[in-house]
């Protein structure tokens, strides 16, 4: 039931997305409008700050349309593309590599403190120091491989909030919502180019 709605609704969902990938050039435009200005910039500025939100559902019906197969590959490109580039605007910015690393030395430690605590002296060497080491090679082992993903993420994280690759999109999905109401599509008419 969910997934008809989610596909019966695309349309809808990719002018949503594509208004909340321009939201930044729609609300320099709709500040000039004299009557409908304030009560515009208000409606592009909610859309504007939902836009995480908003990312995690384009890709989740992106996701459901592939998997139904309900419209074309650029439809399903698109709600893909723009879910990520809203779901990584607002993150990419965010260090959790850290974050992850210390919880994950944290953990090691904790379990080896409380559940196999060590004797005093194991083979020469103080248990302060061993701590120390099951605490920090976890640590700087989940660092370095997360810090890998953080960098990965934060790369294309850029490279789709650009303002020009966000103008494109969102445009590509507004016009594609369009299309679909009309019952085309870009795909057709790009194949007849």
């Amino acid at each position: 039931m969910w997934r008809e709605l989610l596909v019966n609704n695309t349309p809808y969902i990719l002018i949503v997305g594509g208004i909340a990938a321009t939201s930044w050039l729609l609300e320099k435009l709709v500040r000039r409008t004299p009557l409908f200005g304030k009560p515009l910039r208000w409606l592009v500025k909610i859309i504007s700050g939902l836009g995480f939100f908003i990312g995690i559902f384009l890709m989740a019906t992106g996701i459901v349309v592939w998997a139904v197969q309900g419209w074309d590959s650029v439809t399903q490109t698109l709600l893909i593309v723009t879910g990520i580039a809203l779901f990584l605007k607002p993150i990419k910015d965010i260090r959790w590599a850290s974050l992850i690393g210390l919880a994950a030395g944290c953990l090691c430690l904790g379990y080896v403190m409380l559940l196999n605590p060590l004797p005093p002296s194991f083979f020469g060497i103080e248990s302060k120091w061993i701590y120390v080491a099951i605490f920090l090679v976890p640590t700087l082992f989940t660092y370095l491989l997360f810090r890998f993903v953080e960098d990965l993420l934060t790369f294309v994280g850029a490279i789709l909030s650009f303002r020009l690759v966000a103008i494109t999109i969102g445009t590509l999905c507004v016009i594609q919502g369009i299309l679909l109401l009309l019952n085309r599509s870009l795909f057709e008419i790009l194949q007849t180019l």
